[in-house]
């Protein structure tokens, strides 16, 4: 069997193909490595003349690496999150639409020890395209928007028009998001994972008109095309300041466990909710976002049985009740997201069993802040971890149903064409009716 490498090998996955092919003496994996300039345009080239991989890599995290669940610096979210400029995401739901990739969805349900039970099913429904399962991952962050549950109320989506009813009823001068984001920022960092919802692929129809979509380019109409520079250290001090005074509805936030739960009702200084970013009809407005390797298995592969018997790995339980915090981002195992919840209690009881006291424990425990802002002092929790948190934590992300996914050629198609509408060169009309035109072209390209 063929494994497409993206990425360059790691020791991680050398030694995974490794302990397979010493397993199997009948079949063996074969790494092809794509990940070497131009790499990705070869598999791309195969891909179209019928030499698909029987197991592939669909994320391509770029040079650098990938941004999320690196030590230290793995507390990104919406509105900071920068890709890489090579990063590259397969366009799974089109492949699989053409037939390239296997439906995982019975394999799971067939696996005697995984079954929809075994998993979250959450994320998963997520990636979904059309009912199927097409690619398969390891563990998942949440990004997400926040706000005080008295201002935004208590809720896991809401409409552009919901977002403007709340804006109304803040004090002067507020602003929906930090007061220095910029358009720009908050359409590549926002609102581009919802483009796609105005497309239909298969039918090679997009709906740029609609009402939905207007919104959007509503809601960028209220960030500044640029800001002037200042001073990171101040423009923290600036945005702190106006969380406090009620200033700012929304702040970006990454959520792993349920310690973000209690560093989000923190920085409000009360009880948060989280509503994510404005969609058209009030759906979901967060995103799951996979951490690591991405994997798809190839609908022609001749050897399945064997291919799922390998990308499974990515679902089976890795904690123990003895030593349960071996990661930080959210399992798809059920499992293990359950001992990974618990455990994160049962640290928080060992660390306050440590310093003596919850005050003490509140001010000097580890465990107890978490450095939101790149400046300034770290946000500090409000109380230890509860029940309660675990349960919000559930609660996120069974109402979570997005994946973050970008179709980046499209994401350039709209912001280019709003590009003349915001400089006052087109209009709004004239805007709409180019994105459609230029959109249906490259769906239909794509079909």
């Amino acid at each position: 069997m063929i494994y497409a490498a993206l990425n360059p090998v790691s020791s991680e996955v050398q030694k995974s193909i490794e302990f397979f092919n010493n397993e199997h003496t009948d079949i063996q994996i074969e790494i092809h490595d794509y990940s070497d300039e131009g790499g990705l345009e070869r598999l791309q080239t195969e891909l179209v003349l019928g030499k698909v991989p029987d197991i592939m890599e669909m994320h391509y995290f770029g040079k650098t690496g990938p941004k999320v669940a690196v030590a230290d610096s793995y507390y990104v979210c919406p509105g900071s999150y920068a890709e890489a400029a090579d990063e590259y995401w397969m366009p799974y739901r089109q492949m699989a639409q053409r037939g390239y990739l296997e439906d995982l969805w019975p394999y799971i349900e067939s696996d005697p020890e995984l079954g929809r039970d075994g998993v979250l099913e959450a994320p998963l429904k997520a990636a979904e395209a059309d009912g199927g399962l097409y690619i398969l991952f390891q563990d998942v962050v949440i990004f997400t928007l926040i706000g005080r549950e008295s201002v935004v109320g208590s809720r896991y989506s809401w409409t552009m028009e919901d977002i403007m009813e709340v804006l109304a009823g803040m004090p002067e001068g507020s602003t929906i998001l930090r007061y220095n984001m910029t358009r720009r920022d908050a359409f590549f960092n926002l609102l581009r994972f919802s483009l796609d919802r105005f497309m239909d692929r298969e039918a090679g129809e997009c709906h740029f008109d609609s009402q939905g979509f207007l919104d959007l380019v509503q809601f960028l109409e209220n960030f500044p095309e640029e800001v002037d520079f200042e001073d990171p250290v101040e423009a923290e001090e600036e945005v702190r300041r106006r969380i406090k005074n009620g200033q700012q509805m929304l702040e970006g936030k990454m959520v792993d466990w349920q310690k973000e739960i209690a560093v989000a009702d923190a920085i409000w200084q009360e009880r948060a909710a989280f509503p994510g970013y404005p969609t058209t009809g009030g759906g979901s407005g967060s995103f799951f976002y996979p951490t690591r390797r991405v994997l798809a298995m190839s609908a022609a592969c001749r050897y399945k049985d064997a291919a799922w018997e390998y990308i499974r790995n990515l679902l089976k339980p890795r904690v123990s009740q003895n030593q349960p915090l071996t990661t930080s981002n959210i399992p798809i195992n059920a499992h293990d997201y359950e001992l990974l919840l618990w455990g994160e209690l049962q640290q928080t009881n060992r660390r306050i069993a440590e310093v003596g006291s919850v005050e003490k424990f509140l001010k000097d425990g580890f465990l107890a802040s978490q450095r939101h802002f790149n400046h300034g002092p770290e946000v500090r929790m409000m109380r230890p971890l509860t029940e309660e948190e675990s349960q919000r934590h559930r609660d996120l992300v069974n109402h979570t149903t997005l994946l973050y996914w970008p179709d980046d050629e499209l994401s350039g198609i709209v912001w280019d064409s709003l590009g003349p509408y915001f400089a006052g060169d087109w209009t709004l009309d004239h805007t709409i009716d180019i994105i459609q035109s230029r959109a249906t072209l490259y769906v239909n390209e794509q079909r």
